[in-house]
């Protein structure tokens, strides 16, 4: 059975007592909702606010980490430009030396060469005066047998020819 509510509605149609029921029940519902629904909303909604605010301060750092790279990535790139510059002033140096090396070996070779030479012309000069010396003496001997008449004998022959050679120079 039920009991009926005899309340008069007031006007604009409002029934106080369907009201108060249902504020009653607004209450239990609230009370509720606030000792076991809420508190779960409640973390739950802190536990995605702080996933959040680590997701942007994780974005920031990674923003942060990413310019930094860059700078080293920067200075890693120009260290190594200067180093590239560094190899090319060294191995152009290492080069003028080597050339110079060589021009200097050439020439002490192209010197002893053309000093070899001039030795050799000396010899050669010395061996073709001795052979026209030798020359000169046995024309100078055949001449003289033919003026003379007679033959000498070699070692006199030789004499000869060395005091002729002698007045001659």
């Amino acid at each position: 059975m039920s009991i009926p509510l005899i309340v008069a509605e007031l006007p604009l149609g409002i029934n106080p007592g369907l009201m108060l029921a249902q504020l009653v029940n607004f209450i239990i519902l609230y009370i509720i909702l606030a000792r076991f629904a809420f508190p779960a909303l409640r973390k739950t909604l802190d536990e995605r606010q702080a996933i959040i605010r680590q997701g942007i301060e994780n974005a920031e750092r990674a923003k942060s980490e990413v310019a930094n790279a860059h700078k080293q990535a920067a200075a890693i790139i120009q260290e190594a430009q200067q180093r590239a510059q560094q190899i090319v002033a060294d191995a152009t140096a290492a080069a003028e030396r080597v050339r110079a090396q060589i021009e200097a070996e050439a020439k002490r070779r192209a010197d002893e060469i053309a000093e070899q030479n001039r030795v050799r012309m000396a010899q050669e000069e010395a061996q073709a005066k001795n052979a026209l010396r030798q020359q000169t003496a046995d024309l100078a001997i055949q001449a003289a047998e033919v003026v003379v008449g007679k033959s000498l004998d070699n070692a006199d022959q030789r004499r000869l020819v060395q005091q002729f050679l002698a007045e001659v120079q």
